[in-house]
């Protein structure tokens, strides 16, 4: 991997981005159920990569074909597999930037409520997917047991904790559970949009 690797990665996710939003802007549809266009850009990768792409090309043309791996070139593939781990930590490190810390009492009287919210749903998630991954994923499917804790990762931790956790998937001899982590996060961040306003406004 050179700078001028990592540089051009930096350019296409840039031009998937402007892509995504222009999809975004292009109908209501995406607007309606607060689809960010974030989500469509990768859409669109995944569509335009190997994956989908080049799967289709594969077993028409052979391995060999210039689309067999889709438009978007393994160097800059390879990029953007590691830049999430690096990306969430600047993340992590501006979150308190300009802000003023309120007291030990004020903290937990502004976040008790959504700490005893978020216990329940995050031990309710490991309950559900440790017990998938028991009966059904590990003794069927051979899946490594560490997938039980893919739900809780994904879904209430997002995005940022599954990039937080690729080196510990990695430690743990279960690297491509990165991976699903932040398809089940993109999964979760689209189901609960979209089922979220459909509830709010049937409730309305």
């Amino acid at each position: 991997m050179t700078i001028r690797d990592v540089f051009a990665a930096l350019v296409v996710l840039g031009l998937l981005l402007i892509i995504g939003n222009a999809v975004h802007r292009s109908h209501s549809v995406w607007r309606k159920y607060f689809i960010p266009g974030s989500i469509l850009a990768g859409a669109v990768g995944l569509l335009l990569g190997p994956e989908v792409l080049g799967a289709l090309v594969r077993p028409v043309a052979g391995p060999d074909h210039v689309l067999s791996g889709g438009v978007i070139p393994e160097n800059i593939r390879d990029v953007w597999s590691q830049i999430p781990g690096v990306f969430i930590n600047v993340v992590f490190a501006t979150l308190f930037l300009g802000k003023q810390l309120p007291t030990v009492a004020e903290m937990w009287r502004l976040a008790k409520p959504q700490i005893m919210f978020g216990q329940t749903m995050a031990w309710g998630q490991y309950v559900v997917g440790i017990l998938l991954a028991i009966l059904v994923l590990t003794p069927l499917f051979g899946m490594n047991p560490l997938a039980g804790a893919l739900i809780e990762i994904s879904f209430e931790g997002g995005h940022g904790t599954a990039a937080g956790l690729m080196d510990t998937f990695e430690q743990l001899g279960f690297p491509e559970g990165a991976d699903l982590a932040l398809g089940l996060a993109t999964f979760s961040l689209v189901a609960g949009t979209v089922l979220g306003t459909i509830i709010v406004n049937w409730g309305a």
